[in-house]
C-alpha cells in the first residue's frame, strides 16, 4: 500500500533537485555575462553628417630636416669626420658646426646612428636643441607654398602651427593651441610646442574649423615646396618627400607612431571615412573595466588636459624614457626638472619605444619597475572617439612643364624645385556612427531570470509572493486562530461545567 507514495515521493525529489541545478547553472553563466561583459557596442539608427563633426588635425613633416644655406649636413659631417679622424684641433667655427651637426642628428635614422656612432665622443655644446632646430629648419612659408580650406584661404592659414614633434619641425592644421592641450602648470617654461603662423597684436587664434561638406570642393588642399639643393640623403636615408598624420583636433602628434608618406613630385588625394564612437548614458554608468574606455573625467593625465589613447600613450613613453634614460627626447612633453636628452643617449631613447610593449626573446628584458610602470599605464581608448579610414590615390605631377607652359619660371629655375600637391576631404556626406550602449541591464537580467525559473520551476512572482506569504504572514495568522480556537474551546468547558440551578414551583 506504502510503496507507490515513496516511489513518486523520490521521483519528483529527484526531478526537483535537477531542475533547480540546472536553473542554477543557468543562471550562473547569465550573471557572468551581466557581469564581464555588459557592453555592446553597436550601429546607431541614424547617419551622422559630416558638419556635425570637425575636420581632422592635418600634420605634415618634410623629410629634408634643414635648409642647405643654414647646414649642408652631409660636407659639415665629413670635415668633422676628418678632423676627428686626423686628431685635428676644434677651432671656434668648428665648434659651432659640432652642435648643429649634434642637433639635427637627433632627428636621423637607426642606420644613420649605427654607421656614425663616434658622433657622440665629439664634445660640443647641447644646450639649446630646439632652438638650434627652429634656426636651421625649412623656410615655413616656402615649404607650405600655398593652402586653402574649400575656397577659403585665410581660413587655412589662421589655423596653420609650426609644431615641434620627434620628426623635428612640422606644420599642422587645425589642432587646438597649446594651452588647450597641456597642463600650463606641469610644463616647463623652456620653450613652447606650437606656435601660430601669424602672431599680431590682438590675434586671437580661431577655434578648429568643422567640416564643411563631402568632396574636394569642401576639403583642404596644400601646395607644398622643396628646393632640390635641400635634399640630404645622409640623415633620413633614402626616402624623400613628406611624412602625414591625420588625427583628432585634441590629440598631439605622435610622428613615429603612425603616419603616411607622400612622394615628392606626386599629386595625392586623400578621402576619408570617419569611424565615430560614442558612449550612451546608460553605459556611462558601468565603471571603465567594464565599459572598457574611459571619459576625459575619469582619467587624469600630468602632462594633458585632454585625454585620449594617443596623448595617454605618448605620456606612457615619456615617464618609460625618463625612467630608463634619465632624460626624455626634446619633443616629450616633460617638467621643468626633467633634462632634455643629448645624442648620446640616442639608442636608449630608441629602445624605450620597445619597452612599451615587451617583447618575447629580447636580449635585454625591462627592468620590473618599468613593467610596472607601463602596466599603470592603462591607455585604454576614449569613451568619444573619432578615427579615419584612408583612401589614397597619387600620380606624378609635371610642374616643369606646366610652369613652361605659363612662363612662370625661366628655364634654368625649372630643376631647382619640386612641388607635391596634397587634397584631403570627406568622401562621403554622411556615415554611420558607433555606440557603446548597455548590453544586460538589470531588467534583462531580471528578464532572464525569470524566463529561466518559469521554465525550470514554474516559479512567477506571483508564487514568490506566495511563498514570502506562507514564510512570513502565515504562520502568525495560524498561530492567532489557534489561540482563539483554543480560547473559545476553555471557554466552552467552562460552561459546561457550570451547575443547573431549577426554581422550585
Amino acid at each position: 500500500m506504502n510503496e507507490r507514495p515513496v516511489n513518486g515521493l523520490f521521483w519528483w525529489l529527484v526531478v526537483f533537485l535537477l531542475s533547480l541545478l540546472g536553473c542554477g547553472v543557468m543562471i550562473h553563466k547569465t550573471y557572468e555575462k551581466w557581469n564581464q561583459a555588459p557592453i555592446i557596442v553597436t550601429f546607431s539608427e541614424k547617419p551622422t553628417p559630416v558638419w556635425d563633426i570637425h575636420f581632422p588635425a592635418v600634420t605634415i613633416c618634410p623629410e629634408t630636416k634643414v635648409a642647405a644655406s643654414s647646414l649642408n649636413f652631409t660636407a659639415e659631417i665629413n670635415v668633422l669626420a676628418n678632423d676627428t679622424h686626423y686628431g685635428n684641433e676644434a677651432s671656434e667655427r668648428k665648434s659651432s658646426s659640432v652642435e648643429r651637426i649634434k642637433a639635427v642628428a637627433q632627428l636621423c635614422n637607426i642606420m644613420f646612428h649605427s654607421n656614425y656612432g663616434w658622433l657622440n665622443q665629439v664634445n660640443g655644446s647641447e644646450d639649446n636643441i630646439v632652438d638650434m632646430l627652429k634656426r636651421l629648419s625649412l623656410p615655413w612659408r616656402k615649404t607650405v607654398a600655398l593652402c586653402y580650406y574649400g575656397t577659403d584661404f585665410t581660413e587655412c592659414e589662421n589655423q596653420l602651427k609650426v609644431t615641434l614633434t620627434e620628426e623635428g619641425i612640422c606644420y599642422t592644421f587645425n589642432m587646438l593651441p597649446d594651452r588647450e592641450i597641456f597642463r600650463e602648470s606641469a610644463m616647463h617654461t623652456d620653450y613652447i610646442y606650437t606656435r601660430n603662423w601669424y602672431i599680431f597684436p590682438g590675434f586671437q587664434p580661431p577655434a578648429p574649423s568643422y567640416a564643411r561638406d563631402a568632396g574636394l570642393h569642401a576639403g583642404l588642399t596644400f601646395y607644398l615646396g622643396k628646393k632640390n639643393e635641400d635634399t640630404d640623403y645622409l640623415c633620413t636615408g633614402y626616402s624623400q618627400g613628406y611624412k602625414l598624420k591625420i588625427h583628432g583636433i585634441d590629440e598631439y602628434p605622435h610622428m613615429a607612431k603612425r603616419n603616411l608618406r607622400l612622394l615628392l613630385g606626386h599629386e595625392i588625394s586623400i578621402a576619408l571615412k570617419p569611424q565615430m564612437i560614442v558612449t550612451s548614458p546608460s553605459a556611462a554608468d558601468y565603471s571603465w573595466e567594464k565599459r572598457q574606455c574611459f571619459f576625459n573625467h575619469e582619467r587624469h593625465l600630468r602632462y594633458f588636459q585632454i585625454y585620449n589613447q594617443d596623448n595617454c600613450e605618448l605620456e606612457c613613453l615619456t615617464n618609460v624614457t625618463r625612467a630608463m634614460c634619465g632624460c626624455v627626447r626634446f619633443s616629450m612633453p616633460r617638467s621643468n626638472d626633467t633634462k632634455v636628452c643629448t645624442l648620446s643617449m640616442w639608442h636608449c631613447m630608441y629602445r624605450s619605444k620597445w619597452f612599451l610593449r615587451p617583447i618575447p626573446g629580447l636580449k635585454r628584458q625591462p627592468h620590473r619597475v618599468i613593467l610596472e610602470m607601463v602596466k599603470n599605464c592603462n591607455c585604454l581608448p576614449a569613451c568619444s572617439s573619432v578615427s579615419y579610414d584612408v583612401e589614397m590615390a597619387q600620380t606624378s605631377l609635371d610642374m616643369e612643364k606646366f610652369r613652361l607652359a605659363n612662363n612662370e619660371l625661366p628655364r634654368d629655375h625649372l630643376d631647382k624645385f619640386t612641388i607635391t600637391t596634397l587634397a584631403i576631404y570627406f568622401k562621403e556626406s554622411y556615415f554611420i556612427s558607433s555606440k557603446r550602449s548597455e548590453l544586460y541591464g538589470w531588467v534583462d537580467f531580471l528578464a532572464n531570470c525569470g524566463g529561466l525559473l518559469g521554465l525550470f520551476m514554474g516559479v512567477s512572482i506571483l508564487s514568490l509572493l506566495e511563498i514570502c506569504y506562507f514564510i512570513t504572514i502565515r504562520p502568525f495568522s495560524v498561530r492567532s486562530r489557534i489561540a482563539s480556537a483554543e480560547k473559545r474551546k476553555s471557554n466552552e468547558v467552562q460552561n459546561a461545567m457550570l451547575p443547573v440551578i431549577c426554581k422550585p414551583e
